[in-house]
């Protein structure tokens, strides 16, 4: 997902730069007080206003049609993006990242996730702590946002789930193959 983001930014910047190459440059002051009143400059910012507001009404058409998919929104709710962690969990979650949020710059990178994982009682090599992040850093840039770790914390919730799950399904079984050997006893008492 986080790829398909990267390469739809990275085109739209090469579009965007290449429609301002071919877009002709406004005439320095000097050259536009010799030029003629009646002719205005091949460009101007209307023109730039027209085309952006065009191809944002483009754009909305497109995505009411369901040939583009709408973008992402840019403000972060965790409430509404993880909606199977009550508001307690996540106020949990996010007082437990500030207290590890060393810089309060609203990330936790290497040193800090170093620091956390040596409180926790867990200490990492510097190899180890960068896979860490590189599993869950969904923007390529080396930190870890509270968004990353609540994903995290999301992963192991479900991780969890399924072990239990899988858990039951052993006791499960393992009551089935105690009561097939009760029963085979029982058999084996009133048969003889």
């Amino acid at each position: 997902m986080a790829s398909q983001e990267l390469a739809l930014k990275l085109q739209r910047r090469l579009q965007w730069e290449e429609a301002e190459e071919g877009r002709p440059q406004p005439a320095p002051r000097a050259l536009a007080a010799r030029e003629p009143e009646s002719e205005s400059p091949a460009w101007a910012p209307t023109a730039c206003a027209d085309a952006e507001l065009s191809a944002q009404l483009t754009r909305r058409l497109d995505i009411n049609e369901g040939t583009a998919r709408p973008r992402r929104c840019k403000v972060f709710n965790p409430y509404t993006e993880f909606p199977e962690f009550s508001r307690r969990l996540i106020k949990d979650l996010e007082s437990k990242f500030k207290l590890y949020d060393a810089g309060r710059d609203g990330f936790i990178d290497l040193m800090e996730l170093k620091l956390m994982m040596e409180k926790l009682g867990a200490p990492q090599t510097h190899l180890g702590l960068k896979n860490m992040i590189k599993e869950v850093d969904e923007d390529f840039d080396g930190q870890l946002s509270f968004r990353e770790v609540q994903a995290l914390s999301c992963a192991s919730k479900f991780e969890a789930e399924l072990k239990a799950e899988q858990d039951e399904r052993k006791r499960e079984e393992e009551k089935r193959r105690l009561r097939q050997a009760a029963f085979r006893e029982l058999k084996a008492a009133f048969s003889t």
